[in-house]
């Protein structure tokens, strides 16, 4: 049967095409036949390794045989979109990554070794995450969002902010030109060293992830002064969002997924991996999970990570064009 984008999206979700399988497919149960590889875009410890190794233990219970998670990051997830394209056949390869490799890269470089659209199946959207403005309250004496801004414009002093990631300097890049204040980003390659920086007191203010993020500001070591995202979060309710500050176009969340490499993946193996993270993550467990890791949970299919990318393609190209953002 030809297996086509406009196929594997048909009913919304990957486990409404299951009827659509050729009878083969359907016969082989569901078990796989060899391994999966999960190939996170980022460092160990951070959100999309925590989540890719949750649904990896389903994903292995479900389908009987090992899901080993291997963490490639750098190049903004170029790294392992790549990897994943040219990965041993000795497993199903899948990319574990976000926004940065499947929208906000094809405005960053000039040329990328992969297809987001052409070479990968989209499989789910597994979470959203906001960012949290961070400030260390030894550098920044200003309790809210509203005093530090008033405070940044009147002193007129050259600010700066940290990003260890592509949604976070879009974020910090998107609040300074809305906000019109004076700041330069410093880019880090972790959120743990950004961390230990804004800690160490290296730089003014950080959109952080919220794995990153909450454990510091429950502990009173760093304050969270707004959030990226346009609703507030349960894991930090009394946060304002920036914009509430008047700013009421500022969204900026980025997203984590799951895609199959489209070439070396049966598109029957496809739906049942698409199946099952998606049953990991919309039942009961799997939302308390993200929510306690300060994740938002989110619509866990193809149909709404497809959405997702070519909307933040369009949307998030623009800020960066905007921001110089692109790599020379």
């Amino acid at each position: 049967m030809p297996w086509s984008r406009r196929a594997w999206l048909r009913g919304g979700c990957a486990a409404g095409l299951v009827a659509a399988l050729p009878p083969l497919a359907l016969a082989q149960g569901s078990r796989l036949d060899k391994p999966v590889r999960i190939v996170v875009a980022y460092g160990a410890g951070g959100a999309s390794d925590s989540i890719a190794r949750y649904v990896g233990e389903a994903i292995a219970q479900r389908g009987g045989k090992p899901a080993i998670v291997e963490n490639r990051p750098g190049a903004d997830g170029n790294i392992a979109a790549e990897y994943v394209l040219r990965a041993p056949g000795d497993a199903y390869n899948l990319l574990v990554s976000g926004s940065s490799t499947h929208a906000a890269n094809a405005t960053i470089y000039r040329k990328l070794g992969y297809s987001p659209q052409g070479d990968f199946t989209p499989l789910a959207t597994m979470a959203t995450t906001p960012y949290a403005m961070l400030v260390n309250p030894r550098r920044i004496a200003q309790a809210t969002a509203t005093d530090f801004l008033a405070w940044a414009r009147r002193e007129g002093t050259q600010l700066s902010f940290a990003s260890a990631n592509v949604g976070g300097r879009i974020a910090g890049e998107r609040f300074k030109q809305l906000t019109r204040i004076n700041a330069v980003n410093v880019p880090y390659k972790s959120s743990a060293q950004a961390m230990t920086d804004l800690i160490g007191g290296q730089f003014d203010y950080y959109f952080c992830d919220m794995l990153t993020a909450l454990p510091q500001v429950k502990a009173g070591t760093v304050h969270a002064l707004a959030l990226s995202s346009a609703q507030r979060i349960p894991s930090l309710p009394d946060v304002p969002t920036v914009a509430e500050l008047g700013y009421p176009d500022f969204d900026v969340s980025s997203w984590i997924a799951v895609w199959s490499a489209r070439a070396a993946t049966p598109p029957a193996v496809s739906v049942l991996l698409s199946q099952w993270v998606g049953e990991a993550l919309s039942g009961a467990a799997g939302k308390d999970f993200l929510v306690g890791k300060g994740l938002v949970p989110t619509p866990v299919s193809p149909e709404h990570l497809l959405f997702l990318q070519e909307r933040d393609t369009r949307l998030w190209g623009r800020i960066i064009t905007e921001a110089g953002m692109t790599a020379p």
